[in-house]
Formats: structure tokens, C-alpha cells, sequence
């Protein structure tokens, strides 16, 4: 056995300073790409598409572009600084699954009053005045708001570090930032799906976007020119337009429908898999013997209690919080809709290996962190919050997807889930321990509650970190 190191990721001024005309990631992708074609050791294909770039190019083109190998364009891989973005465009961005994202943390950082004026307002002199102006009062009710905060749990928490305080006292305040705050993230993402969040950002009525998309493909196309190539909009979206088939009415509830609008109730299961704990039994038991699928499950059904429970103790003995269960338990699936802020929303969405679609626009409605009560500030959240809400009620049709800027974290949002559970318990782990974020961890429990009472065999030891001691 040999192990080489074909690269790693170095700081571009540093590859600048080396001036090779073969620094590109380009050449282990075609290196790779030969090595199901090929009886070269590896290191030598790699040696080879080195001395030839641009036949590795043309390699790199035939092979991901005629032949569809697209795969291929994985191996090269891009680390990217993304500065002064709208945590709107972050939305656009971070739904790239494979790929990596570090955000500035509204829980963590104390912002200032950076934000995103779009370039679509250049020409509505009157209503770009109204929504820098209420901007402008969002983050001064942020910084207000946070000493504000800051003062009540130094009173309250007086146990706590100064810096435990200020983190509490930011991730409270920070409901009040609109998604028209200015943020940064550092994106690890290989060329396959940069391509399609190319794609994506060119799809985007937001001027931001495209804005982005030019930035990204003219500094990477250079590098790579072989990788990406379909970046513009082919006619594709992969939507539905209601209006054109008359099913807009339809849909539209004409009741009062915010009444019913359960933002306290913050997982409803859709559905769960039928004896999730036999199914998952069953997946782990699989590849051992010689049963189909349907005669290994119902085999596992038919097992006496003590049967069943001397199988699970197996399965969790020696677990640790920092273990992962076997990937058996992708077998059992589960679907819930959730409620919950955007604030909140900005954390969940980090789960990108679930299926997420994000349901918002509850106009009247917020979910405001109850100590804003407590420090008397209520009264202004709430007068901005409808500030807002008139505001993006006055844009022009033809600017009606600005609206998404003027959303606080405050507006709620309700989300389908599908998560397995295995997913859900990396979720769990991570959001329902001690030092999780308040709302995302109420998400995380109820998710649990509901977890334990379709499979509570699989689900005996789903918990947050904090508290696996105790329950293990």
C-alpha cells in the first residue's frame, strides 16, 4: 500500500507567487479522470496532465462535457472569500450541498450598520430614500436594543463572563437585522457544483446576484477554463407558475388565515416510516444474512421483546455523543413541517443533507425573543416590524422580490422536512445541547418528542451532547 499527496489548499498569493502556467486544479481532474482508463500509476498520470495542461484541458472537456462524466470536475476544488453579500444572497448560495460555508455569525459578532442597497432602486430616487431611512432605524433598535441587553443580563446573569453576556445579548438583538444586512462566508466548493451555483445566482431576479455570479465566474474561469461551462439561463427553472394554469385564486386562502398560523407549535409531523425501529432493526441486519429485504423485515417484526431488546443493546453499546449511529438508520425517514424565524431559519438551513423547502411571507406575524418584553423595547420592534411591512407592500409589481430585503429575523417562515434518522440525529446532538441557540433548540426538542414516539427503540439515546451522559 502507498499513500501520496496529489494537493491541498494553499493561499492564492501564494500559488500567484509561484507563476507556473500548470497551477490549476485542472490537472487532477483530468489525472483522475484517466485512472479507470488507464493501467499508469496515478502519480504518473498526474505527472503527465502537469506537462501538458492544455491537453488535459481538452481531456477535461471531452470527458465531463461530451461524455458526461461530470463527476470528474469534483476533484477540483475552490476555496472562496464572499464579503459584503446580503444575508438574502447567502439563502441563494449556501443551498450547494456539497460544499463547505463559514458565516459571520449574527450570534457572535456585533454588526454595524452595513447593509445592501440594491442597484434596482438606483432609478426609485423616493423609495430608495424610504428604505435606507428604514434601515437605518432597524440598526439603531439593534444597537439600542443590545446595550439594552447587555444591561439586563448583567442584572440578571450576573453569574455569567461579560462575553457569555454579550453573546446572549447578540443573538436576542440580532432578531431585529433585516436579511439586507451585509455578512461574509468563506465557501469551500468543488467545480461540479460551482457550476450550478452559477447557474442558480444567474436564475435570480436579484441584481446581487448576477452581481456575484459575474465575480465568481470571472476569477475562477481562468483558472479552470475546462470545468465550468453552462452558467447562464437555459430556459430551465424547474417552477411552477400559477397564474398560467388559473390555480392562483385557488390556492389563495381568503379567511383569516393568520389566525391559524401555529407559530408555538414548532414540529407537526407529515409522516414517519411504518415500525421505524423494525425497519432500522432490519437494515442493520441486512447485509449478514441471505434474506430478501421484505423477508429480513418481516423475519425482525416477528422477533419476541427480549429478542428485539437484546439486538439494541447491541447496537448502542459503547456509544459515545461523538459517534455517529450506523447508516442503517437512514432507513427510517420522517417528515415534519416546522415553524420558525428567520433568525432561526439561518441556522437549520446548515443542514443542506435534508430536504428543506422554505415556505415564508407571514405579513403581521413575528416571533420576537420574549426578553425584548422584558427590557421594554417591544413597542419599537413592533412599530419597525410594521414599518417594514408597509414598505415592501409599496413596491411596484416589477420590484415586488425586493420585499425579500425588508424581511427581519423576526419574520417567521414554515419549512419542510425530510430528514432521516440518521440526519436527525447529528441535528439533535448538535441543536438540543446546553449551548445551542434558544429558538433553534426548542425546533430541535420538539423534533425529538416527536422522533421518540414513532421509533422510541432507535431514538433511546436521541439527545443533545449535554445530556447524553445522562440519558446513556
Amino acid at each position: 500500500m502507498k499513500l501520496l499527496i496529489a494537493g491541498y489548499n494553499l493561499d492564492s498569493s501564494l500559488i500567484d507567487s509561484l507563476k507556473l502556467s500548470n497551477a490549476s486544479p485542472e490537472v487532477i481532474s483530468a489525472a483522475y479522470a484517466r485512472i479507470s482508463r488507464s493501467s499508469k500509476s496515478v502519480n504518473l498520470l498526474r505527472e503527465e496532465a502537469l506537462n501538458e495542461v492544455e491537453k488535459a484541458r481538452k481531456s477535461n472537456e471531452n470527458i465531463i462535457f461530451e461524455m458526461g462524466h461530470a463527476s470528474v470536475a469534483e476533484h477540483a476544488v475552490f476555496n472562496l472569500d464572499l464579503i459584503d453579500i446580503s444575508r438574502l444572497l447567502t439563502e441563494t448560495v449556501q443551498r450547494s450541498r456539497l460544499a463547505s460555508f463559514t458565516e459571520k455569525s449574527q450570534r457572535y459578532v456585533t454588526f454595524g450598520r452595513d447593509f445592501v442597497v440594491p442597484e434596482e432602486l438606483i432609478k426609485k430616487p423616493k423609495l430608495k430614500k424610504a428604505y435606507k431611512d428604514i434601515m437605518k432605524q432597524l440598526f439603531g433598535l439593534y444597537e439600542d436594543s443590545f446595550k439594552a441587553l447587555c444591561e439586563h443580563y448583567e442584572k440578571h446573569r450576573p453569574e455569567l463572563k461579560p462575553r457569555a453576556r454579550e453573546s446572549l445579548a447578540k443573538e436576542d438583538a440580532r432578531y431585529i437585522l433585516p436579511l439586507a444586512t451585509k455578512t461574509q462566508m468563506g465557501m469551500t466548493i468543488n467545480a461540479r457544483s460551482l457550476e450550478n451555483l452559477l447557474r442558480r445566482l444567474a436564475h435570480s431576479p436579484l441584481c446581487e446576484a448576477h452581481e456575484l455570479k459575474e465575480l465568481i465566474f470571472n476569477a475562477v474561469k481562468p483558472i479552470t477554463p475546462s470545468l465550468i461551462r453552462h452558467v447562464e439561463p437555459d430556459g430551465y427553472a424547474g417552477q411552477i407558475n400559477l397564474d398560467s394554469v388559473g390555480f392562483c385564486d385557488f390556492l389563495q386562502q381568503e379567511l383569516p388565515w393568520l389566525a391559524e398560523i401555529d407559530l408555538a407549535n414548532k414540529a407537526c409531523t407529515i409522516s414517519a416510516s411504518p415500525n421505524a425501529d423494525d425497519k432500522v432493526l432490519a437494515a442493520l441486519i441486512y447485509s449478514q444474512g441471505e434474506l430478501s429485504w421484505h423477508e429480513n423485515l418481516d423475519t425482525v417484526s416477528r422477533l419476541p421483546k427480549m429478542a428485539k431488546e437484546q439486538l439494541w443493546q447491541q447496537v448502542f453499546k459503547g456509544m459515545r455523543a461523538w459517534h455517529k449511529v450506523p447508516r442503517a438508520f437512514e432507513a427510517a425517514e420522517f417528515e415534519f413541517e416546522l415553524s420558525m424565524s428567520e433568525s432561526c431559519w439561518a441556522q437549520f438551513k446548515r443542514h443542506r443533507q435534508c430536504t428543506l423547502l422554505k415556505k415564508g411571507g407571514y405579513p403581521g406575524l413575528s416571533i420576537i425573543p420574549p426578553v425584548i418584553k422584558e427590557i421594554g423595547h417591544l413597542k419599537d420592534w413592533e412599530q419597525a416590524i410594521k414599518r417594514c411591512t408597509l414598505l415592501a407592500d409599496s413596491m411596484p409589481d416589477s420590484l415586488q422580490y425586493l420585499r425579500e430585503y425588508l424581511k427581519l429575523n423576526t419574520t417567521p417562515c414554515k419549512i419542510y422536512a425530510k430528514m432521516n434518522l440518521r440526519e436527525i440525529y447529528h441535528f439533535v446532538r448538535l441543536r438540543s445541547d446546553e449551548h445551542a441557540q434558544w429558538e433553534i433548540r426548542s425546533v430541535s426538542d420538539a423534533i425529538c418528542k416527536k422522533v421518540k414516539l414513532e421509533a422510541p427503540q432507535a431514538s433511546r439515546l436521541l439527545c443533545g451532547k449535554s445530556d447524553f451522559k445522562q440519558i446513556y
